[in-house]
């Protein structure tokens, strides 16, 4: 339930910056900065604590999927992905304790929140920090376990 309401409150509030006090339900407040450029959205992102732990708003970060793929017949693996990269962080909510879940907002074109959807949808998800700066897009080979024991 609080999740919900967490969630609700970035929508409602556009890049609402919460403020909780422990026990409290969180309530928006107005946007500071810039906000979302234009032809971007502001999208409300759930993550563990342990991984909004160490973000701040403004920085960049990648985003990377883990899901099952199949191989051949009936063959699963799981791979990794990166889905996403230099994303901008426009606003975090970390939580109390670092097992809560915290959330993050990013700016995403519409190509990109679609995804970031899909990838919620098949699998587990990692950021990851960027240097501020690397601003370079590098392809990326999908990871697996098969391709370390070749």
């Amino acid at each position: 339930m609080r999740m919900r309401l967490l969630l609700a409150a970035f929508v409602v509030a556009g890049l609402a910056k919460l403020t909780v006090a422990a026990g409290d339900t969180p309530s928006p407040r107005a946007p500071e900065g810039e906000g979302v450029a234009v032809g971007y959205r502001g999208v409300p992102f759930p993550l563990p604590g342990a991984q909004v732990q160490f973000l701040k708003k403004g920085d960049y970060v990648d985003l990377l999927a883990t899901f099952d793929s199949a191989m051949e017949k009936n063959i699963k693996e799981k791979v990794t992905a990166t889905m996403l990269q230099y994303v901008k962080v426009l606003d975090i909510y970390k939580p109390a304790k670092i097992d809560e879940m915290g959330a993050v907002v990013l700016q995403l074109n519409p190509n990109e929140s679609q995804y970031l959807a899909l990838s919620r949808a098949q699998g587990d998800i990692q950021i990851l920090i960027r240097p501020p700066q690397d601003k370079d897009m590098h392809p990326m080979e999908m990871a697996a376990m098969r391709k370390l024991f070749r």
